[in-house]
């Protein structure tokens, strides 16, 4: 008959069984969880990635698309998330509002996805806020982002770009300031679409605020010539140009105001600022052209693009590792998979809702500045910096860290 000190020893060997089967069959309920409606298998998880590759954005959406999914592929080499590998669903969406509402009811039900990233259209997501309400696919990490979708917060959309108003502030600001004006004069070339209108509201309070004068230029998507905008950029006699657009439009604006002889100093937004863009300046034009930004291009800052950069040489992007485009999709892309992971071993499109939607901090390495999501802030990131492209040595100029343009954020 066992003695008590034996007893003791006996139940606590039964317990301590009792609590590694109880841990291993929990492990094992997590390895073999599947939710096919919400696009997660034992093995893979389904998510959902739209983007412009064909159409008149696809200069600068096409390179984010690649950055995300190589973030993804790297993701994947380690083993993926929790044993399961993430398998990207892309859909070209050729910078349409409808062919971005088709896919993503695509990823809702017919090849669910746990949730979709990109969607590159402002018109698309102002128009789409109801049916992301009730269908409920997370959209995680978007290419630009609407007012609309983030101003009330919307539960199941989660910005992943810089932001126009903080574009407009943080520009007008340092240029104001850089350029010692009292009252800045300002013109403003952008794309008649729902964020380029959004963008000149933005500008013009900026301007305003410090009791400058401006104008607003639309250009249509599809230009192929800027000189009606110039002449009104000649006619106003600006202190410095602001551009929002695609490709072309700062390429096609910064040669005509080079013929026109507008020495003006010019910022465009976040998404322009690209080796393809200054490459189609050349320094005489781009000696001019600026950008602000929240992503930091990697020759920028060599120490903080040491992973992004293996990622890029590995998968034949070396060309874009320069590219903000590149940069953020990459960013989002890691973002992506962490959000996944701290959804629980059993993801599911409820709970990576319910986590974002308590408070969520990226770690991007330093490659942008902080990407968070709280209760009532949805947008991810805030802060950005101006920077310029150096053609002596091919590489890009900072002026100063994101902090130091906070004063400038209202």
């Amino acid at each position: 008959m066992p003695t008590i000190r034996h007893a003791s020893r006996w139940k606590a060997l039964l317990l301590s069984g009792a609590v590694l089967c109880l841990a291993f069959n929990a492990s094992a309920r997590a390895a073999n969880f599947e939710s096919p409606q919400d696009g997660v298998y034992a093995d893979h998880i389904d998510w959902g990635m739209t983007a412009d590759m064909s159409g008149p954005s696809s200069g600068a959406q096409n390179p984010w698309g690649q950055g995300f999914q190589d973030a993804v592929k790297v993701v994947n080499e380690k083993g993926g998330v929790g044993g399961r590998k993430i398998n990207v669903l892309v859909e070209d969406t050729r910078y349409d509002a409808t062919a971005e509402r088709v896919a993503y009811e695509k990823f809702v039900s017919q090849t669910p996805a746990l949730g979709t990233s990109g969607m590159g259209n402002s018109s698309a997501q102002t128009a789409m806020v109801p049916l992301i309400k009730r269908s409920k696919l997370p959209v995680v990490g978007t290419y630009t982002t609407a007012k609309a979708a983030v101003e009330p917060p919307t539960p199941y959309f989660y910005g992943g770009f810089c932001g126009f108003k903080e574009m407009a502030q943080t520009g007008v600001g340092f240029f104001t300031d850089h350029l010692a004006l009292k009252q800045p004069t300002v013109a403003l070339v952008h794309l008649d679409v729902a964020s380029g209108k959004e963008y000149a509201g933005y500008m013009e309070a900026a301007v305003t605020a410090r009791g400058g004068t401006f104008k607003a230029i639309p250009i249509k998507v599809v230009a192929a010539d800027a000189t009606p905008q110039v002449l009104d950029i000649l006619a106003m006699k600006p202190d410095f140009v602001a551009i929002h657009g695609v490709t072309t439009t700062s390429i096609l604006v910064m040669k005509a105001m080079l013929q026109y002889g507008i020495n003006a100093p010019a910022f465009a937004i976040s998404y322009l600022g690209t080796p393809t863009v200054y490459d189609g300046l050349g320094p005489d034009a781009g000696k001019n052209y600026y950008f602000v930004s929240c992503f930091s291009p990697a020759s920028s800052d060599l120490k903080v693009s040491v992973a992004l950069s293996a990622a890029a040489d590995k998968f034949g992007h070396s060309a874009l590792k320069d590219d903000v485009n590149y940069v953020a999709g990459y960013v989002i892309g890691n973002m992506v998979a962490d959000a996944i992971g701290k959804a629980g071993a059993e993801p599911t499109r409820e709970k990576l809702s319910a986590m974002l939607n308590t408070g969520y901090v990226a770690n991007t390495g330093g490659l942008s500045s902080e990407l968070k999501y709280t209760p009532t802030d949805h947008f991810g990131l805030t802060a950005l910096k101006p920077l310029s492209f150096d053609y002596a040595t091919k590489s890009f100029k900072s002026y100063g860290e994101y902090a130091d343009f906070g004063k400038y954020l209202q």
